[in-house]
């Protein structure tokens, strides 16, 4: 853990957070530093709270960082479930200024070398926040994509393998398409292999049966990336994984046929899936829309009230020249 002397050493001038000027984030700091447990977690709270407000950085915020990773590398430090979820909102955080905004992008950077073993880290959290630090680009994407390819393999968690199997696509290394394609294995989970299709689409890799295969038998199982959740918190890579990973794949008959057989299935979270994603599709690719006449039909057809209020939706994205030719 990081020396008091080392934080008074520092220039904590102009360290401005969330509710002031900052004066007080150099105390905050000592405190999370300091041998009292409870005055310690009580401390990493109120630097979450200054420190990101609003999905908002700040000077202070930068000026942090690097003591925050002293803190969150030691494993006997209090709150490093929060410290993790601290590191990761200023990492992805909106900077004041853009004097701060590279600030910050030099100390995650700096920090990504270190950080990597906790990626295997013991608390669930702490894994969970680390795969999405080590998926935003710095400069080491060689070290981040081989790290998290390989804990996603032994990563016991559905959902934080995912969220590692989706940080290797945002990295553009050699090495990468041979990756994914390798988590679209049925040995893999449904999440993994979601999340890998959603990463060759991504990056626009070659689509392959492969890829139809997976996407299609894991979005059987519901929504797998965005279904399982840490204290709320999503698959953070995208808002509707499905819908991206069929619009990117730039067929629509295919797209549909996906679509289709998700929706007519008899478990709701799997149609709704479907249904979900058409009305994506639709409102991205409007010309698609007679493609789409099948999963209209399901989606009516089926014997869930809220699947069948998709229907719906999907037929007021008819284009000017369907009207008229909707499904009865």
């Amino acid at each position: 853990m990081r020396a008091p002397t080392e934080l008074h050493a520092t220039d904590w001038t102009g360290a401005e957070h969330a509710y002031g000027d900052g004066a007080d984030t150099l105390k905050w700091l000592l405190d999370a530093c300091g041998e009292d447990q409870d005055r310690a977690e009580r401390a990493v709270g109120v630097l979450h709270n200054c420190l990101v407000h609003q999905g908002s950085v700040y000077a202070g915020s930068a000026k942090a960082y690097p003591v925050l990773v002293d803190l969150l590398l030691d494993p006997t430090a209090p709150g490093r479930a929060t410290l993790a979820d601290l590191l990761l909102g200023i990492t992805i955080g909106i900077a004041e200024t853009e004097a701060v905004h590279h600030e910050i992008r030099a100390a995650h950077a700096r920090a990504t070398p270190l950080l990597l073993p906790l990626l295997a880290d013991p608390t669930r959290e702490v894994r969970h926040r680390l795969a999405y630090v080590t998926g935003l680009r710095t400069g080491h994407e060689e070290l981040a994509v081989r790290a998290l390819a390989e804990r996603a393999l032994s990563e016991p968690d559905p959902l934080i393998a995912a969220v590692m199997t989706g940080g290797v696509a945002r990295h553009d290394i050699a090495g990468r398409a041979a990756r994914l394609s390798g988590a679209l294995a049925p040995r893999h989970t449904p999440a993994v292999r979601a999340a890998a299709a959603w990463g060759i689409a991504q990056a626009g890799l070659p689509w392959t049966t492969e890829v139809t295969t997976a996407v299609t038998e894991a979005w059987e199982h519901g929504d797998v990336l965005n279904g399982d959740v840490i204290e709320g918190e999503q698959w953070r890579w995208s808002d509707n994984p499905l819908a991206e990973t069929l619009i990117a794949m730039a067929d629509p008959v295919r797209a549909a046929e996906i679509c289709l057989r998700l929706t007519q299935s008899e478990d709701q979270d799997t149609a709704e899936c479907g249904a979900v994603a058409a009305v994506a599709l639709l409102e991205e690719l409007p010309h698609a829309y007679p493609a789409f006449a099948p999963v209209i039909a399901a989606t009516r057809a089926h014997r869930d009230t809220q699947i069948r209020s998709y229907a719906d939706d999907l037929d007021a994205l008819a284009p000017a020249d369907e009207e008229g030719h909707t499904m009865p």
